[in-house]
């Protein structure tokens, strides 16, 4: 993910608010975002921690670049908020080439409340919360190209199997060999005279994949049967 260039945004007032808004927001939907899902005490076990924010991201907030002759002004927003204008920054000759590209734009957070570990006047270390100014970044990224072995792997199915058809062909015929296999397996067990054995074999194996073909074959039929607007 490579970043073609990173300004820091001039905020507005609304800045603030919207991002306390966020915060309460994440607490909601994934609180181990907050502080790393981290409390006082977990930080101090961690010998490794000695100050730790309380967001280090904005992944779940969508922006929007409005562009002007001479700014960039950044439209966020995070799924029922209202959408604001976070900040702006100006559209330097830098910018305007990164913007050109196939890229695409994200916002990071740095400051806001933050815990830090210090030692106490009896020699041990407590755990204090503290704040700093937020500052917010956009960042414009290139767009990176399909990975190569992703690719790789696309080709091999489309040579494998030609159609979704064929797939579900060679699913289907996987599926009646593990059943008459668990079937014969299963009768095996029963003539040496494991009859459980052989019967939970035969569920197992012929039962659920029988089920299974006999499930698929009436949603194909109904699928079939639908008509085509």
């Amino acid at each position: 993910m490579t970043i073609l260039i990173k300004k820091k945004l001039f905020l507005t007032e609304d800045s603030v608010p919207f991002i306390q808004n966020y915060i309460n927001y994440i607490h909601e939907v994934n609180p181990n975002d907050i502080y790393e899902g981290l409390n006082d005490k977990q930080i101090l076990k961690n010998k490794f921690i000695f100050q730790i924010y309380q967001l280090e991201n904005l992944d779940s907030i969508n922006i929007d670049l409005h562009i002007t002759t001479d700014k960039v002004y950044v439209l966020a927003r995070f799924w029922n908020s209202k959408i604001i204008k976070i900040g702006s920054i100006p559209l330097t000759n830098g910018l305007k080439i990164a913007l050109a590209q196939d890229s695409y734009p994200t916002l990071t957070i740095t400051g806001g409340n933050f815990k830090k570990v210090i030692t106490n006047k009896y020699g041990e270390d407590e755990v204090i919360d503290e704040f700093e100014p937020y500052q917010i970044s956009l960042a414009v990224h290139k767009a990176d190209p399909i990975d190569y072995k992703s690719a790789q792997i696309d080709t091999l199915y489309h040579r494998a199997f030609k159609s979704e058809n064929s797939l579900i062909t060679l699913s289907k015929n996987l599926m009646r060999f593990f059943a008459v296999f668990g079937l014969l397996l299963g009768l095996g067990f029963m003539f040496l005279g494991f009859f459980l054995t052989g019967l939970m074999v035969i569920i197992a194996f012929f039962g659920v994949n029988s089920y299974t073909l006999l499930l698929a074959d009436t949603h194909m039929q109904t699928q079939r049967q639908q008509p085509t607007n």
